[in-house]
């Protein structure tokens, strides 16, 4: 992996209203790689957005460097840093028209005019903008603006383009299109993508790999698929995805698999050990679209009984909350069946668990 940014060791916090210290980053180190979609996930107040102003100049760190294509960034300001942002306001000049909104960052470099038409007319083009230049801002929708706002970005031609929730004003199907239309754009032009967002969703079906952030620090760093099934800890089950994550111990193990017992004295076979020892707490994670209600042929997997207390319809599948004594409520996500009585709530059912649907995490403090 060809680096373009390091981050080194990154801490840095900020004196709280009511006294203390606020610990937005805590000694965070992170490589990312030329021409790659990287997005910082998490829940406000992660440290997500100070590490996007730190490497865009906006936030000096109380410690550590920042690294773009081997060379030390701390004592560079901002305006000289070979980055662009696009900020969840846009910041766009309502005065300018499009094509100067665009060009205003090369006219300001001192740059060639027949260089900044030619550069601008490309970026406008490449943005689906090209009849729109002489417009104002306040003539477009917010998806056209959107657009606008990346253009001023990618026109200087950075090393990195930093966003910071770009999409979050626009509703439902405009950002789906607009998720669709950066990742193309990203992976068109080659520049590394650095995208900040809350939203998981967003974070999965966009990009290369995913920092989940939790308190100032990284809690995973993985490709989104990786991310989604085998995550390191509970933090991470619970904010990516549904999860039911129910409470047991390993109590034997054999090469690579293992069984563990849960706290209704079920026991679960053939589990991916890890390196998990014998004696181990755990939290067994099952997605709720892991479970199927009745194995197809050749397979096997886990039995979970229990009772339907809530059943609801939703086109092709039905959601189930299945209650079972000594467990938490467990959720699943099953296929429509014809005989619709058999999910009506106050049933019982026993749904299964194939091996590969089972992760297991090891409790937080827990000892072999």
């Amino acid at each position: 992996m060809t680096a373009v940014l390091k981050i080194e060791s990154a801490s840095k916090s900020f004196d709280a209203p009511e006294g203390g210290k606020i610990h937005a980053l805590k000694d965070v180190s992170l490589t990312i790689a030329h021409n790659e979609f990287l997005t910082l996930l998490g829940p406000s107040g992660c440290g997500k957005t100070t590490m996007l102003r730190a490497v865009s100049g906006f936030e000096d760190l109380d410690a550590g460097e920042i690294y773009i294509e081997g060379e030390a960034m701390g004592s560079r300001p901002a305006h000289k840093r070979p980055v662009n942002t696009v900020f969840q306001r846009y910041a766009l000049f309502p005065h300018l028209s499009v094509a100067r909104n665009v060009s205003y960052s090369l006219e300001v470099a001192g740059v060639d005019k027949a260089e900044i038409r030619k550069r601008v007319g490309d970026m406008l083009d490449m943005v689906g903008l090209t009849a729109f230049g002489e417009r104002r801002i306040g003539q477009l929708s917010g998806g056209q603006q959107q657009r606008v706002a990346l253009a001023r970005s990618l026109v200087a031609r950075p090393k990195v383009l930093l966003l910071d929730e770009p999409l979050s004003a626009l509703d439902k199907n405009l950002r789906h299109k607009m998720q669709e239309e950066l990742k193309g754009l990203q992976h068109e032009l080659g520049i590394t993508f650095i995208f900040v967002t809350h939203d998981q969703e967003e974070a999965l079906v966009m990009s290369d790999r995913i920092a989940v952030l939790e308190g100032g620090k990284i809690q995973q760093l993985d490709a989104p698929e990786a991310l989604y099934r085998y995550p390191k800890n509970e933090f991470v089950a619970r904010f990516i995805g549904e999860s039911n994550l129910l409470p047991g111990k390993v109590v034997a193990t054999s090469g690579e698999a293992c069984d563990v017992q849960l706290s209704d004295d079920t026991v679960l076979q053939g589990c991916r050990r890890g390196d998990l020892a014998e004696g181990t707490n755990v939290k067994v994670l099952i997605r709720p679209e892991s479970v199927v209600a009745a194995l197809s042929e050749g397979t096997s997997g886990q039995a979970i009984s229990g009772t339907i207390s809530e059943s609801y319809f939703i086109g092709t599948d039905y959601q189930l909350v299945v209650r079972r004594d000594g467990l938490p409520p467990f959720r699943a996500t099953v296929r429509a069946h014809t005989d619709a009585s058999r999910f009506a709530a106050g049933e019982p059912i026993d749904l299964f668990v194939p091996h590969d649907g089972v992760h297991l995490i090891a409790a937080e403090g827990a000892a072999a």
